[in-house]
């Protein structure tokens, strides 16, 4: 029995669930999934989805701050975008250094796309997972993170 192996045993009795590593798992196959379906990285889809959201354009340090990632991550994702004319940056009108991203028509046309992709894959999930699973599944989740975002502004 290896090292690791052993400190996992230790700390299991074996018969309680691994909420966190299904969750993990859970994510990591969504999220491959997603991308696959939708032609493109998650992390575009999120920052299109803060932008789409916001009420004005945001630095890129409001960005990383929204998304929980670093701004040279946020820079990288930014500069592909708007490769493809997804988003645009602008200087701040009285700090030239500062640039705040907003998404273009094209990327606002994306995002409403792959925003409604995405209400069809739930659809599709509901119909095999069934409708009160996934309600009981969005809830169970929607209250973990409540739980954890509170206890991390403690």
């Amino acid at each position: 029995m290896t090292q690791a192996h052993a400190l996992a045993q230790s700390h299991h009795r074996g018969d309680e669930p691994h909420l966190l590593r299904e969750i993990v798992r859970a994510q990591q196959v969504v999220t491959h999934a997603f991308s696959r379906d939708m032609g493109r990285p998650a992390s575009h889809f999120a920052l299109m989805s803060v932008l789409a959201n916001a009420e004005q354009s945001l630095g890129v340090t409001e960005i990383a701050d929204a998304l929980d990632i670093d701004a040279a991550a946020v820079t990288r994702i930014v500069n592909a975008m708007e490769d493809e004319r997804l988003v645009r940056r602008r200087a701040h009108q009285r700090d030239g250094r500062r640039r705040y991203v907003s998404l273009t028509d094209r990327g606002m046309a994306l995002f409403a796309d792959i925003h409604d992709r995405t209400h069809e894959l739930e659809r599709r999930l509901a119909a095999e997972l069934g409708a009160e699973s996934m309600r009981a599944a969005a809830a169970t989740l929607a209250r973990l993170r409540a739980v954890i975002e509170e206890r991390d502004r403690q």
